[in-house]
C-alpha cells in the first residue's frame, strides 16, 4: 500500500491537498512527511538489486553483473549459446589462424618424408626405340671404303634401374634436421592454438564486461529519471527551486549519453568476439557464463620462482625454438659432412636389341659408386658458414624468448595480484557509494538539502558500479594471461 500511495498517479493531487487550505505549520509537516515516505520508497525501488540496508555488507553475488539481463525475446534463428571453455574450443577448431598452422604442420611432415626418401631404395623403368643415322667422321672414324654417313639403323632398350645409398652422412643429417623441423612446427601450432584460445577468452570476458556496463548504465539512467521526478515533485511542493530540476535533467541527459556509449562498446566487443571465434557476424551469441567472480575462484597465486620454472618447461614457444636450435645444428652438420665420401649401389636389368622382337637380348649392369667433392669454388665453405650463422641465430632467439617468458610470468603475477586488490577496493567503494546515495536520498527527500549532494552521490555510485565491473573483468583477464604465460591454458570442451 505504501508503494501504491507513493508512486501512484494521485501523488500530485495529494501534494496539492497538503499545500492548500491547511494552516502553514500543519501543511509543511504533512508535505515533509509525505516526501519522507516518498524518498523511502524511492530508495527501496530505485536501487533495484543494488539496494542494500544501511550497514549491510556487499557480497560478490550482489555485484552489478547480477542485475537482470535484458530479455532475449527476439533472438535470431542462428543464435549460438556457449560457455567460456566452449568459446576457446570453438575458436581453436574454426579460427583461420589455427587452420593455417595445421596446414603448415602437414606441409612440414610431407617435406620430412621427401627428405627421408633419399635414404630409401629408388627404382625406375626406362625404355626407348629410336631410328638414327651416324656421321663417322664426326666421331673420328675415317677409313677407305666406308661411307661417311651410315644408317639408318634401329636401336631398342628397356630396363629397370635400382639405386640405393649405402652411406651418405649429409643425407642422414638432413633427415634428422627435417624431423626436428616437424617437431618445431608442431610446437608452433600448439602455441598458435593457445594464443587463439586466449584471444577468444579475452574477447568473451570483454563482451561480458560491456554487457554488464550496459545493464549498470540502464540502472543509472532509471535512477536519474526518478531523481528528476522527485525534484519536480519537490518543486511543486515548494521545497526546491528550478535549479534542482535543471540539475536533475542534466544528470539524466548525462546518463543517457553514458548508456549510448555503453551500447556502442557492447556492439564493438560483440564484433571482436565474432572475429576471435571465426564465426559469422550474423550469428547471435548467448554467453552463458557470468562475469561474477565466486569467492572460491580467488585463490592465492603460486610462488614466482615455481611459476617461472613451470613456464620454462611448458611454454610451446620455447619448445618450438629448442627444436629449431636442434634443426639448425643438424643442418650445420650436414653442411660439414659434404667433405665426407658418399657411397651408393646401383644396378640395372633389361632387354637391348634392334626392336623388341629382333636381336633382343637381356643385359645388365651393377656396381658401387663413391662421390667426394674436391672443389666447388668455395661453395661448401659458404654453406658451412651460413649454417653456423643460422644455428647461432636460433640460439639467440631461444635465449631472448626465455627472458620474454620470465617477463610474461612476472607481469602476469603482478596483474593478478593487482586485480585482486582492485576487486577488494571496488567492493568497498561500491558499498560506501550505495550508503552515501541512500543518505543523500533521505536528506533531499526530507527537504534539508538540495539535490546537488544527491547528484554527486549518484555520480559516485555510477563510477563505483563501473569500477566494480572493470575490477572483475580485469581479474578474469589477468587469470587468462597468467595461464597463457605459464603455457597451461586449457581449451578442451568439458
Amino acid at each position: 500500500m505504501l508503494r501504491l500511495l507513493i508512486f501512484s498517479p494521485a501523488r500530485q493531487r495529494l501534494v496539492h491537498w497538503c499545500t492548500l487550505g491547511q494552516p502553514i505549520g500543519l501543511r509543511q509537516h504533512l508535505v515533509r512527511f509525505f516526501l519522507l515516505l516518498r524518498g523511502l520508497g524511492f530508495c527501496l525501488m530505485g536501487l533495484g538489486p543494488y539496494g542494500l540496508a544501511y550497514g549491510q555488507p556487499l557480497t560478490l553475488s550482489e555485484a552489478p553483473h547480477a542485475l537482470p539481463q535484458p530479455a532475449q525475446a527476439a533472438l535470431a534463428k542462428n543464435a549460438f549459446s556457449l560457455t567460456l571453455n566452449q568459446a576457446k574450443a570453438y575458436a581453436v577448431a574454426h579460427q583461420t589462424t589455427v587452420l593455417l598452422a595445421l596446414e603448415q604442420l602437414n606441409e612440414s611432415a610431407d617435406r620430412a618424408r621427401e627428405v627421408r626418401a633419399g635414404l630409401l631404395p629408388s627404382m625406375e623403368f626406362k625404355t626407348y626405340q629410336i631410328r638414327q643415322t651416324e656421321n663417322l667422321k664426326a666421331i673420328g672414324i675415317s677409313l677407305p671404303g666406308l661411307p661417311v654417313v651410315i644408317g639408318p639403323f634401329d636401336t631398342f632398350d628397356a630396363r629397370v634401374r635400382l639405386t640405393q645409398r649405402v652411406f651418405d652422412l649429409t643425407q642422414i643429417y638432413s633427415v634428422q634436421a627435417a624431423n626436428d623441423a616437424v617437431e618445431a612446427t608442431r610446437w608452433r601450432t600448439l602455441a598458435t592454438e593457445q594464443q587463439v584460445a586466449g584471444a577468444a577468452a579475452l574477447a568473451y570476458v570483454e563482451l561480458l564486461r560491456s554487457r554488464a556496463s550496459v545493464v549498470a548504465a540502464q540502472a543509472n539512467q532509471t535512477l536519474a529519471q526518478r531523481l528528476l521526478q522527485l525534484a519536480r515533485d519537490q518543486q511543486g511542493a515548494g521545497l526546491s527551486t528550478g535549479v534542482d530540476v535543471v540539475r536533475a535533467e542534466n544528470a539524466l541527459a548525462r546518463n543517457a549519453l553514458y548508456l549510448r556509449q555503453a551500447r556502442q562498446l557492447e556492439s564493438s566487443a560483440d564484433t571482436r568476439l565474432h572475429r576471435a571465434l571465426g564465426i559469422e557476424m550474423q550469428t547471435t551469441l548467448l554467453l552463458t557464463d557470468s562475469l561474477e567472480v565466486a569467492a572460491g575462484e580467488v585463490a592465492s597465486t603460486p610462488p614466482e620462482a615455481q611459476s617461472i620454472e613451470q613456464a620454462l618447461e611448458s611454454r610451446p614457444e620455447l619448445q618450438a625454438l629448442q627444436q629449431v636450435v636442434s634443426q639448425r645444428r643438424q643442418e650445420r652438420r650436414a653442411a660439414l659432412a659434404e667433405n665426407v665420401p658418399a657411397f651408393s649401389l646401383s644396378g640395372d636389368l633389361g632387354s637391348s636389341g634392334v626392336n623388341p622382337t629382333h636381336y633382343d637380348y637381356r643385359t645388365y649392369s651393377y656396381g658401387i659408386q663413391m662421390t667426394l667433392p674436391l672443389a666447388q669454388g668455395g661453395a661448401m665453405n659458404a654453406r658451412e658458414d651460413a649454417a653456423h650463422s643460422r644455428e647461432r641465430q636460433a640460439e639467440l632467439a631461444l635465449q631472448d624468448t626465455r627472458q620474454q617468458v620470465e617477463e610474461d610470468v612476472r607481469l602476469a603475477l603482478i596483474s593478478v595480484q593487482t586485480s585482486q586488490e582492485q576487486m577488494q577496493t571496488a567492493q568497498t567503494g561500491l558499498t560506501l557509494a550505495l550508503r552515501l546515495e541512500e543518505q543523500a536520498q533521505d536528506r533531499f527527500s526530507s527537504g534539508v538539502a538540495d539535490n546537488l549532494e544527491l547528484v554527486d552521490a549518484q555520480t559516485n555510485l555510477a563510477s563505483a558500479r563501473s569500477t566494480w565491473i572493470d575490477a572483475e573483468a580485469a581479474w578474469r583477464m589477468a587469470r587468462i594471461n597468467l595461464d597463457l604465460a605459464l603455457g597451461r591454458l586449457d581449451y578442451a570442451t568439458p
